[in-house]
């Protein structure tokens, strides 16, 4: 079958669509994968047909409206600046998306992209499987994770938060939608989603991380989507550079923080505090730079490694403690590894991940505007506790028990598109 996958977004949005577009491929479809212009790297590696589209997440989110979107604290505030990017570049992946979608026999997509997705499956007729990186459907126990971090008193009042959202999202993003929609020939309204073909709605998290969730069929819970290990052989990234093999078996496990793709106004003095915060807790630390630290050049000493990024899923078992921003994919490696987390939370799914490893007993969670040497300090210190790493080692044991979830999720896909 011939399936587009529409991959929008941050490594943290691109690289689980990845994985699953090569497991489909395997289960031989036709697969072409449409990913953030700056994301492409990974799976030309692979051997996926992919397409450069939309925008560069890493440029937008290093200007000036990007770095004050990844603070904004309030519903509207982050929808108001997330609808101006759309408006800016929308209508251009609106017009690369038509035409790429055109042939496909089905489209796979996650949320960044899944109100072009969703319209585009429509217009062609087509089955939709989206992908889910946090409970975003409605439900009894989770509330939306923008709308409330904490689950609410009864499960009416969980489940209108959902409503709540999908009312101010619309509100927002109404006329970008109708005006994609009469390109496509379309009514400015969409019907009644029970007019459509229900889509597969898979649930990209793992049942320890948000314990109590029961769907239906076409919402499976299948855990976080990563690489194989035949992939990761095919990418070149099975095993750990041998030079970071060596620093990590040369003294005690490290702490690995990393703020992924927030943006830190002076990353010198963060890597001065970082310094002096290891120092005080007799830590070793490994810093992978990503993007919020990008100006920060490679370096090594007994004490302190730096690197631009780390396969979490490799390094994370050699760490005692992480730290970072609180994204799905590290969230669950961290857990996976069985140590404890501390998340400096700024946008998007990040603060509810936080929420919830406190909630599991398993974690700290600040909120990255908050972050001071003095609050890495006390944070740190209390993943050192007793409690704290015996519940991430629990976790842990459960989360590795649990089956890879790219094959789950490919299977569940095959079971859908057959059906």
């Amino acid at each position: 079958m011939r399936i587009t996958v529409l991959a929008l977004g941050s490594r943290g949005d691109v690289y689980p669509l990845t994985a699953l577009a090569a497991e489909l491929a395997r289960h031989g479809h036709e697969v072409r994968l449409a990913a953030s212009l700056n994301l492409v790297d990974l799976p030309r590696q692979l051997g996926l047909d992919v397409v450069p589209v939309g925008w560069n997440q890493q440029s937008m989110m290093q200007t000036e409206r990007g770095r004050e979107w990844v603070t904004k604290s309030t519903l509207d505030a982050f929808l108001q600046i997330t609808i101006e990017a759309y408006r800016d570049y929308g209508r251009r992946f609106g017009d690369e998306a038509i035409e790429l979608t055109a042939d496909s026999e089905a489209i796979v997509c996650a949320v960044v992209s899944e109100q072009w997705a969703a319209t585009l499956a429509e217009a062609y007729d087509v089955p939709l499987v989206a992908y889910d990186l946090t409970p975003s459907r409605p439900n009894d126990v989770v509330p939306h994770p923008l709308v409330a971090l904490d689950p609410l008193p009864t499960a009416a009042a969980n489940r209108a938060t959902y409503l709540h959202y999908t009312r101010r999202a619309w509100r927002y993003r109404r006329d970008l939608m109708f005006d994609f929609r009469r390109r496509l020939g379309l009514p400015e309204m969409p019907p009644h989603p029970k007019q459509l073909r229900r889509p597969l709605e898979l649930q990209g998290y793992s049942p320890t991380l948000v314990p109590g969730l029961t769907w239906d069929a076409y919402r499976p819970i299948v855990g976080d989507l990563r690489l194989t290990p035949a992939d990761l052989d095919r990418a070149g990234m099975s095993t750990l550079d041998p030079e970071l093999t060596r620093w990590l078996s040369a003294g005690e496990p490290p702490v690995l923080l990393t703020f992924g793709s927030t943006h830190v106004a002076d990353p010198a003095a963060m890597m001065a505090g970082i310094g002096r915060v290891c120092r005080s807790l007799g830590v070793r630390a490994l810093v992978a730079t990503g993007w919020g630290l990008a100006g920060v050049a490679p370096s090594t000493s007994p004490e302190l490694r730096v690197v631009p990024y780390v396969d979490y899923d490799l390094v994370l078992p050699h760490c005692a403690m992480v730290v970072h921003h609180g994204s799905a994919s590290i969230t669950a490696a961290g857990v996976r590894a069985g140590i404890p987390t501390m998340v400096c939370s700024s946008y998007a799914d990040q603060p509810f991940w936080g929420r919830q490893l406190e909630r599991l007993g398993a974690g700290v969670h600040v909120r990255f505007t908050d972050l001071s040497e003095d609050v890495l300090l006390s944070g740190m210190s209390r993943l050192t506790t007793a409690a704290l790493r015996r519940r991430a080692a629990q976790l842990g044991e459960r989360m590795r028990a649990e089956p890879h979830g790219t094959p789950v999720a490919a299977d569940e896909v095959d079971r859908y598109l057959d059906g």
